[in-house]
């Protein structure tokens, strides 16, 4: 292996079945010549536990623990599995992970912290304070002890700089070119495109801090004004909210309003986008979420569509000053939301711009290909400190 080709270990709580940052970031620097390995879990027995993807080779260890208990096992798990293997770079992703920095010291000349977003803040909103405090002492902890840290956005890197004078780099989670473009090779099923209505789509996992109430609560608003011929709520993805969202529209009359898929295949999902007009990012107050950088709106732009979304800082810094992209709103008022989405349907124009920008934006700025090129300069220039 050349000096610039590395051998990296990623290393992940998850199936990455999928992990669509960890799996870009891996097919990338697979492109690039790296050997690359990444350890996951396997907690139904049901994947393969080592499987060939895209150039990189994915290793999944048991994992039948719950809640803190799984950290444990599937750090033990790791280390047995890497043994006595070497690595030019061991980077580690989110903070669940993070105590390996230490166990795994020996088998690294450097260790590198990926933080996909602002993790004790996350659990505050389901452990409170006690959460909050456990999960910002293990980062501080072993924060010191890793050799470069990378993050998912400006605002989790401002974060880590305000509580513990960590310097960052931030590489956005833009949409990849290869997936987009996978998913614009497919035809949109007829069912999406043989009628005129206006469709506003929920994309990604549903959580309780996402607004699922206020999504039905604004369709109720708007169902005395717009028929369910010409208004439709599309809802891709599953979650936690997802049977109390269909709870409530079941309540309120609502499901000609509403049509449900549950979970898609990401490029059969970012294909089906296309044929919607306007994409709801609803985050609620809450620590993590008013910082938080939302990797849907990127992948709305990927497919020329719009969002309305929660005027906090994260979303607001997100979209990188640009402006005509989206409506930011109150994301706890039903009339804010139904008012910005009549809006958009009643001005064909002003709709078709915002588009047309969206999609532009994507193009120039908002790809993975144009960010993730940084990954490398830092590999390299933290090799280089450790030298």
């Amino acid at each position: 292996m050349s000096q610039d080709n590395w051998n990296i270990l990623m290393v992940v709580l998850s199936t990455v079945a999928p992990d669509v940052r960890v799996e870009k970031e891996a097919r990338y620097l697979a492109s690039k010549g790296h050997k690359v390995t990444v350890i996951g879990t396997n907690p139904t027995s049901e994947l393969d536990n080592e499987e060939e993807r895209d150039g990189y080779t994915i290793l999944r260890v048991p994992s039948t623990k719950r809640l803190f208990f799984k950290y444990f096992e599937f750090w033990k798990n790791v280390k047995k599995l890497v043994g006595k293997k070497q690595y030019d770079i061991i980077h580690l992703h989110d903070l669940n992970v993070l105590p390996l920095t230490t166990r795994l010291r020996k088998n690294t000349k450097i260790t590198i912290y990926d933080s996909h977003e602002n993790f004790p803040e996350q659990m505050s909103e389901t452990f409170g304070f006690l959460g909050l405090w456990g999960y910002t002492w293990v980062e501080r902890y072993y924060i010191k002890r890793v050799s470069g840290i990378v993050t998912a956005g400006i605002t989790y890197s401002e974060n880590l700089k305000r509580k513990y004078k960590a310097e960052s780099s931030w590489i956005a989670n833009y949409p990849s070119r290869t997936d987009v473009e996978a998913a614009h090779k497919k035809d949109i099923p007829k069912e999406y495109v043989s009628d005129k209505k206006f469709r506003v789509v929920h994309f990604g996992v549903m959580y309780h801090n996402l607004g699922y109430d206020k999504t039905v609560e604004a369709a109720k608003i708007l169902s005395n004004k717009f028929k369910s011929s010409e208004l439709e709520f599309l809802i891709m993805g599953k979650g936690a909210s997802l049977e109390p969202m269909k709870q409530l529209i079941e309540e309120y009359n609502l499901s000609d309003y509403f049509k449900i898929t549950g979970w898609m295949y990401y490029i059969d999902a970012l294909s089906i986008m296309r044929s919607c007009d306007v994409g709801m990012i609803l985050f609620q107050p809450g620590k993590n979420n008013f910082l938080r950088i939302p990797n849907r709106l990127y992948e709305y732009c990927s497919a020329g569509v719009p969002f309305i979304g929660s005027n906090f800082e994260g979303l607001r810094r997100a979209t990188l000053g640009t402006e005509d992209i989206g409506i930011l709103i109150d994301p706890t008022s039903p009339e804010e939301i139904a008012e910005a989405i009549e809006t958009l349907l009643q001005d064909k124009e002003r709709l078709e711009n915002m588009k047309k920008k969206a999609a532009d934006l994507y193009k120039s700025t908002f790809n993975w290909e144009s960010e993730i090129i940084k990954i490398e300069k830092l590999y390299k220039e933290t090799l280089q400190k450790f030298e």
